[in-house]
C-alpha cells in the first residue's frame, strides 16, 4: 500500500511539474557559440581566448573614443509578458570614458512599437569604466504598454578600451494584469 501511494505522489509531482514552463531564453545565440548569427555587428570580434562559458565570447574593441561601436538584436515580446529579466556576463579591459558620465561600456534596452518606433525611454542595464573580471549584470525591466519588440544593444559608448560579453538572455516574465496593444 505505501508502495501504491509512494507511486501516486510521485506521478502527481511529475505531473505537476509539467505544467511548470521553464523560462526560455528569448535571445538568439547569446552564448556566441554561432559566429554572430541573430547578431546586428557593427565591426565586432569574436574571441576563444576569454570566454564566460563555451568556445568564444564576443569582444567590442575600440580604440577611438569619438564614436559607437557594438552589437543589436530586436526580439519580439512574448504575448501577456509584463516584465523582461535581462541579464549577460561582461568584462572590461582598461576602458576610458568619453567627456560625458554615460560613456563607457554600455548595455541597454530599448522597447519598440508596431510601427518600429521607440516606446518610451531606454533602459540602461549597465555601465562601466575600467577594468572589471567577468560580472553578472542583470536587471529586470517594465515591459511599457505599447511595445511589442525589444533592441538590445551592447556597444563601446564614445569610449576606447575593449568589451567582452557572453551569455546573453532575456526571459519573460509573465503577467495576467498587464495587456499590450
Amino acid at each position: 500500500m505505501k508502495v501504491y501511494s509512494l507511486i501516486t505522489c510521485i506521478a502527481l509531482l511529475l505531473l505537476l511539474a509539467g505544467k511548470v514552463q521553464a523560462q526560455k531564453n528569448l535571445v538568439t545565440n547569446g552564448g556566441f557559440e554561432d559566429e554572430m548569427y541573430g547578431w546586428n555587428d557593427g565591426g565586432v570580434k569574436l574571441t576563444p581566448w576569454d570566454v564566460k562559458t563555451g568556445k568564444s565570447s564576443c569582444a567590442i574593441i575600440a580604440t577611438n573614443a569619438a564614436s559607437w561601436l557594438g552589437i543589436d538584436q530586436q526580439v519580439i515580446i512574448p504575448k501577456k509578458a509584463g516584465k523582461l529579466e535581462i541579464s549577460a556576463w561582461l568584462k572590461t579591459i582598461n576602458v576610458m570614458k568619453g567627456k560625458d558620465d554615460w560613456n563607457g561600456a554600455v548595455f541597454s534596452v530599448e522597447f519598440l512599437d508596431k510601427a518600429d518606433k521607440k516606446v518610451g525611454e531606454g533602459m540602461n542595464i549597465v555601465t562601466l569604466t575600467g577594468d572589471h573580471p567577468w560580472e553578472l549584470a542583470s536587471k529586470e525591466v517594465l515591459i511599457p504598454v505599447g511595445a511589442v519588440r525589444f533592441k538590445l544593444l551592447l556597444a563601446m559608448g564614445y569610449a576606447t578600451g575593449t568589451f567582452l560579453i557572453d551569455d546573453v538572455a532575456v526571459k519573460a516574465i509573465m503577467s495576467d494584469v498587464v495587456t499590450k496593444n
